[in-house]
């Protein structure tokens, strides 16, 4: 690109400067910006949009090389007159542009240099995950959807699958025991998704008293432990003297 110098205007001391010649100062600031991205490599725009679609000024932008080997590149920030993020100086390969702002994440997005178009990134509302050890499983899942966090998978300790929507009564107040993104961890909620660990259910076991059934016939005494749930095993038959 060839910078062309724009007509400059001399201005007295003192004497306010008009319209025209800032706009004059801003289009030659903004050649001189692309001529010089001009001189070395290839050149990306990004547009970076907010969750409601606006242009969004405050992100810090970077290209990282898939290869590695070289230090990622930083953009260029919009500046008046160009609303886009740089990237200059792209050598010839596959990169990963990266975009970071405080209290949005959004998903790296691969580009191919030379020939890529210029690309969106929409930034995401960022969630951090919670702290849920010991927490009761139900109360676990319900504040995680109160973060629009989805949970994909809930085992318990056993291995069991526990349903994640109408979980069984004897499941919903089993502690967490691990939990998966860890504490902390910024995420975003349109991709990435909770798996929980927690304690398995103790079901008690039944009990009953053991009747006396001395004297009764088999098939009686039989009957008898038939009706409490208790089965008869081997018998033997003792002689009388």
């Amino acid at each position: 690109m060839s910078l062309v110098k724009p007509p400059l205007v001399d201005a007295q001391p003192g004497q306010p400067i008009t319209a025209q010649g800032w706009n004059v100062l801003v289009d030659g600031l903004s050649a001189l910006y692309d001529a010089v991205l001009a001189l070395a490599g290839s050149t990306l725009s990004v547009t970076v949009l907010d969750p409601s679609g606006n242009n969004f000024a405050s992100a810090m932008v970077m290209a990282v090389p898939v290869s590695g080997g070289t230090a990622p590149i930083m953009a260029l920030p919009p500046y008046p007159g160009v609303a886009t993020y740089t990237l200059s100086g792209l050598s010839p390969g596959s990169w990963s542009v990266l975009v970071v702002a405080d209290g949005f994440v959004a998903p790296a997005t691969p580009v191919t240099i030379p020939g890529q178009t210029p690309i969106t990134v929409s930034l995401h509302g960022a969630v951090v995950m919670p702290d849920l050890y010991t927490v009761a499983a139900q109360d676990a899942v319900t504040t995680l959807s109160g973060l629009t966090i989805t949970v994909d998978v809930i085992l318990d300790v056993t291995g069991t699958q526990i349903p994640t929507v109408n979980m069984p009564p004897v499941s919903q107040n089993a502690p967490v025991l691990m939990q998966q993104p860890a504490a902390g961890t910024i995420l975003d909620p349109n991709l990435q998704h909770a798996r929980l660990l927690i304690g398995a259910a103790l079901l008690p076991e039944p009990i009953v008293t053991m009747p006396s059934i001395i004297g009764l016939s088999y098939d009686e005494a039989a009957s008898v432990l038939n009706r409490l749930g208790l089965v008869v095993g081997s018998t033997s038959v003792e002689g009388t003297s």
